[in-house]
């Protein structure tokens, strides 16, 4: 064994501690080194998946890295494609863009800019551009890092917003019609090929299409506006977007007729003002079909918009010029008060009526001022609180009647006031009119008072005359028809049988007679002159001799008549009146009924709130009515009649009568009624204690 003197020792132990440190230096540059190639994948994994282009280029304008999606943004076929081009003169449009990349004022920052590239078909694309210089230790720049984001798409946009921002408030700020289409088609422009750009209006008079403007020259171009393009496009009324094959089969189909070169592609919109289509705005090129697309419709229609406020806003101008002339002659002209009024109810304006009955010369009198300053205070107070409830509902209040004292008078207006609104729909104010009717009023009522008096006395003229037709004809017909077979029979009748038709004469005469004093009763009853003069009675009694008196009719129709009644059916009312009921109701049932069918009247006690009453009934077995005509019974507006089964004449009236009858003596009256099965009429008349 060897024996190590101290300094050896020493020695060896230096060198063992040298060679630990080294092993955990070589352990650490390993993990670095693994640490590095997994952030490297990570990085490449990032740098190919991106959907932006990544890339890093030379000053001198290659290349040095691209990835996938850069290749495809750009149209190339593959990454070497890619990195053998020369930046500036394939990818730029303008150099100037490229240079302002590694201008020394970038150099120390990061920049964003949007700008044209060219990709390798030729067409353009807009990207926007995220990087930065990278530089050494010496401040020298080593390359250019960078990412591309395609926003042409956004571009367009943001284009087409502008365009259409700037024409909408070039609309607003020319007065020039000739002027802004001009600035139209130079923006229009900037986003589609506007080469061949016109807008043709009709004449409908002359029936000719004048273009005032073609492609951005001077023109008044006309030309019959029969079977033109544009002529075809403003009878549709909608736009038409058409390509070179179907302008040729609207020539083939003898719809249009070719004025000039045909285009490859036709483009136009209709023009409109007040819905009423008046021309046409049109843009066509003659070499390339694909110069305009589907969504330009939409622009052009935008476009059609503000021209047609344009020309509008134009038309508006002159005449609400014209219009607030014509306006204060009229107000100032019109015999009724106009006034109108801010929110707070203080005057805006009168007109010179209105000047005139406050007694005051100038509209500036009352400009400002309230009616607390011209009328009595709760008179004002009112018209306050009526407007106040107009403006907080914003619902007008129309023709009603304000009472007014002036003067010690009273008087009377009648009123409008309407909420006035400004563009949010917000209320401003209100305009209102009052108009003195004191006299009309005054007039009003005695003329109301006239005609409803006029209107009773004609009324019971045409009642009293319905009711002679109605009611009387028939028993006279029956004592002229038994009075002529007397005459012609008399040398060959039995004694007997002039005896009876003498009876039966007898009893129609009477009958007759009874009705005519009847209706006289009736006729004073309708002028007022007389009230219903109620009476105890025997109701089955006046039953029995109605029905007496329509024997005869019963008879020569070959009717079957019952009755079922008892004998002491007591009622209150007035017997004239009563009997005129019967007697129409009986009437209608034999003239409804037909050969051989049956009449039946009953008579009954009833209780309705708690009340004692009689009812009766008469029922028929005739044609009857539908549902729709029960409706009209009763009611003198519609007075309905029908006739007979014998082509009886009728008035209407007669069961119009019924029911005042039997109304002014507190009853009710209604029917029942089937077609073709019958009818029922029901009346009601009090009973006696």
């Amino acid at each position: 064994m060897k024996i190590f003197s101290a300094p050896e020792a020493m020695g060896q132990k230096y060198t063992f501690n040298n060679i630990g440190k080294l092993q955990l230096r070589l352990n650490e540059q390993n993990e670095l080194i693994n640490s590095l190639k997994e952030t490297e994948i990570k990085y490449r994994a990032l740098f190919n998946n991106s959907i932006d282009g990544i890339y890093k280029s030379s000053e001198e304008g290659k290349f040095i890295e691209v990835n996938s999606s850069l290749v495809e943004m750009l149209g190339y076929d593959s990454k070497e494609e890619l990195l053998n081009i020369d930046i500036k003169t394939q990818l730029y449009f303008d150099v100037s863009d490229r240079n302002q990349q590694f201008g020394i004022e970038q150099r120390s920052y990061k920049k964003s800019d949007i700008y044209r590239l060219r990709k390798k078909d030729g067409s353009e694309i807009w990207v926007e551009d995220h990087g930065k210089n990278m530089l050494d230790k010496k401040g020298n720049l080593v390359y250019y890092e960078g990412i591309l984001r395609d926003v042409s798409e956004k571009k367009k946009n943001d284009d087409v917003l502008d365009v259409l921002l700037k024409i909408s408030k070039k609309g607003y700020s020319t007065s020039s019609l000739r002027e802004f289409v001009q600035y139209i088609q130079i923006e229009l422009g900037r986003i589609i090929d506007t080469s061949n750009f016109y807008i043709g209006f009709l004449n409908r008079e002359k029936q000719t299409i004048n273009i005032p403007f073609i492609s951005g020259e001077e023109s008044e171009e006309e030309f019959p506006a029969e079977k033109s393009m544009t002529a075809h496009l403003i009878n549709s009324g909608k736009p038409i977007f058409i390509y070179e094959k179907g302008l040729k089969k609207l020539l083939q189909d003898d719809i249009i007729k070719l004025i000039g070169s045909s285009a490859k592609v036709w483009l136009g919109v209709p023009l409109r003002v007040d819905e009423v289509v008046i021309g046409a705005i049109v843009v066509q090129n003659y070499d390339n079909e694909n110069a305009f697309k589907q969504s330009d419709i939409e622009l052009l229609e935008f476009v059609s918009s503000h021209i047609s406020l344009a020309i509008q806003r134009k038309k508006i101008n002159d005449e609400t010029r014209i219009s607030k002339q014509i306006l204060r002659k009229v107000l100032d002209n019109i015999p009724i008060n106009v006034f109108w009024k801010d929110t707070a109810s203080n005057f805006l304006g009168v007109n010179a009526i209105s000047l005139k009955e406050m007694g005051l010369e100038n509209e500036n009198e009352v400009i400002g001022k309230s009616d607390f300053d011209f009328y009595d205070k709760n008179d004002a107070a009112k018209y306050k609180a009526d407007e106040e409830a107009i403006m907080s509902s914003g619902e007008a209040k129309l023709n009603y009647e304000v009472p007014h004292l002036k003067n010690g008078k009273s008087k009377y207006y009648v009123s409008n006031k309407m909420p006035i609104f400004d563009k949010n729909n917000t209320v401003i104010g209100l305009v209102g009119t009052s108009e003195d009717i004191t006299e009309r009023r005054e007039t009003q009522v005695q003329l109301e008072k006239l005609t409803e008096e006029l209107k009773i006395q004609n009324d019971s003229k045409n009642k009293f005359f319905s009711i002679i037709s109605h009611d009387l004809i028939n028993p006279l017909s029956g004592i002229i028809g038994f009075s002529e077979l007397l005459k012609e029979n008399s040398a060959n009748l039995e004694p007997e049988k002039i005896e009876k038709f003498a009876t039966i004469i007898n009893k129609s005469a009477n009958f007759t007679l009874s009705l005519l004093h009847d209706l006289l009763e009736w006729s004073r009853v309708q002028v007022g002159s007389i009230k219903p003069d109620k009476e105890i009675f025997m109701l089955s009694d006046l039953l029995k001799h109605n029905i007496a008196g329509i024997s005869s009719l019963v008879s020569s129709k070959e009717i079957g008549l019952t009755s079922n009644f008892h004998q002491n059916l007591s009622v209150s009312a007035d017997k004239k009146m009563i009997s005129t009921v019967i007697r129409n109701l009986l009437s209608n049932a034999i003239k409804f009924t037909p050969k051989g069918g049956t009449i039946n009247i009953s008579s009954e006690e009833i209780n309705l709130n708690g009340k004692k009453f009689i009812e009766t009934t008469i029922t028929d077995t005739g044609i009857g009515m539908s549902g729709e005509n029960v409706k009209k019974l009763f009611k003198i507006e519609h007075n309905y009649r029908s006739a007979g089964t014998n082509n009886e004449a009728g008035t209407g009236l007669g069961l119009i009568l019924c029911k005042e009858f039997i109304e002014k003596n507190n009853g009710t009256i209604k029917v029942k009624s089937e077609q073709n099965v019958g009818s029922s009429f029901i009346f009601t008349v009090e009973a006696s204690f």
